[in-house]
């Protein structure tokens, strides 16, 4: 729905675009004086420039490094949930994670996406000139204005819905990080245990701030979505056609604790 949501959206931005362009050149033709225009350039769409980033994927050479890569644009991020036990100062700060055994954490998610693979077939090195260990990595190539995460709850392949709490920022979400340059892994060829993908200076700061979030409660063959929606400073939750103020004060901490996020939406701050 989300993909057919922005397509159809991109869709009639081009075609406004498009009808703009037209009445444009008709006014022109009307005047008297007609000064010399460049060509007319395609409409850009303004929705992909706002949702649209882009990942590398890239192959390594486990023997001499050799990187082999390629870029693939994403609208929204698919993110498997990746479970670790919650610290005591995490279980400290959220009352309802004391009665939850488990909890995913949308940084260790982030991780473990960008984390290199061992692939488990030998992958023929045009440098070693021979089949050899590889690895896979994917780090962002480019990340968008408004970066939509979305969490793989629903497991087809054993028929159930992964129901374990995710804890994410509010704010400051940093995907510095996963840069490239600070994120990719580096093989040294030199000597095998200085094996590395750490790079000394430190990586940029490129922050996000939550805006909204998607839920889903029920179960793999049927449930309901609701929203949280925020708007200045305060947090509003959307249930179909009602709507209401998501919690005490500013809404943000129920949020934060709301069961079932599926879909996050991101902002970057620019500092502004």
């Amino acid at each position: 729905f989300y993909h057919a949501f922005i397509d159809g959206l991109e869709t009639d931005v081009l075609s406004y675009q498009k009808t703009l362009l037209s009445m444009q050149q008709a006014i022109k033709r009307q005047s008297q004086i007609k000064p010399l225009q460049p060509p007319a350039t395609p409409p850009q769409s303004s929705i992909k420039d706002i949702f649209e980033g882009s990942l590398r994927s890239v192959l390594i050479c486990d023997q001499c490094g050799c990187k082999r890569s390629q870029t693939e644009s994403f609208l929204n991020l698919s993110l498997p949930l990746k479970n670790e036990f919650p610290s005591q100062s995490e279980v400290a700060s959220r009352e309802k994670m004391t009665t939850r055994r488990e909890t995913s954490n949308i940084t260790a998610c982030l991780k473990d996406f960008t984390d290199p693979e061992t692939l488990s077939d030998p992958i023929y090195c045009p440098s070693c000139k021979r089949k050899s260990k590889t690895l896979k990595q994917h780090t962002f190539a480019k990340l968008p204005r408004v970066f939509c995460l979305h969490l793989k709850r629903f497991d087809a392949a054993n028929n159930k819905k992964i129901s374990d709490f995710v804890s994410y920022p509010a704010s400051n979400l940093d995907m510095g990080k996963y840069l490239p340059h600070w994120c990719e892994k580096v093989v040294s060829t030199e000597s095998k245990d200085s094996d590395s993908n750490e790079i000394d200076a430190e990586s940029p700061k490129v922050l996000y701030d939550l805006f909204a979030t998607v839920n889903h409660r029920g179960t793999l063959n049927q449930g309901h979505y609701t929203s949280n929606v925020k708007c200045g400073n305060h947090w509003y939750h959307c249930n179909d056609a009602f709507v209401c103020d998501a919690g005490e004060g500013n809404g943000e901490k129920e949020v934060l604790l709301a069961e079932g996020a599926y879909m996050l939406f991101y902002l970057k701050n620019d500092g502004k």
